[in-house]
């Protein structure tokens, strides 16, 4: 069974604002995904944080459900990402955002997260 533990989420402002500045950018509609390789204190592969902005979703019903979807689709699908990291001394520091004007059904949101994870391999 996977999970999406506390330790996988990135929290830390610091490392937001780093990544945020200095990442690496990926767009694949409807997100964009900016990523930097990274240390982690608590010894954890990937972290990740998933922001869905208020101007492109005005309801915080409607955000929220878009977050926990993301969410879903990501720690189903995160498997290959997390192996690539294993053992390894730098982490990956992910922030990803939903630039998608509403919301939109599971099953495509899940496809277009699997692509944008096959797209982030291919270019680490």
């Amino acid at each position: 069974m996977s999970t999406f533990p506390l330790s996988e989420r990135l929290k830390s402002r610091k490392i937001i604002e780093d990544v945020y500045d200095n990442g690496k950018q990926i767009n694949h509609f409807p997100f964009r995904l900016k990523y930097l390789l990274a240390d982690f204190e608590d010894g954890a592969n990937v972290k990740i944080a998933i922001a869905v902005p208020k101007r492109k979703v005005k309801k915080a019903v409607k955000r929220n459900r878009i977050k926990r979807q993301i969410r879903e689709a990501y720690r189903l699908n995160k498997s290959d990402l997390l192996s690539k990291f294993e053992g390894k001394e730098k982490g990956l520091a992910l922030f990803l955002v939903y630039t998608g004007e509403q919301d939109q059904n599971y099953q495509w949101l899940e496809k277009k997260l699997v692509d944008l994870l096959k797209k982030l391999q291919s270019n680490l």
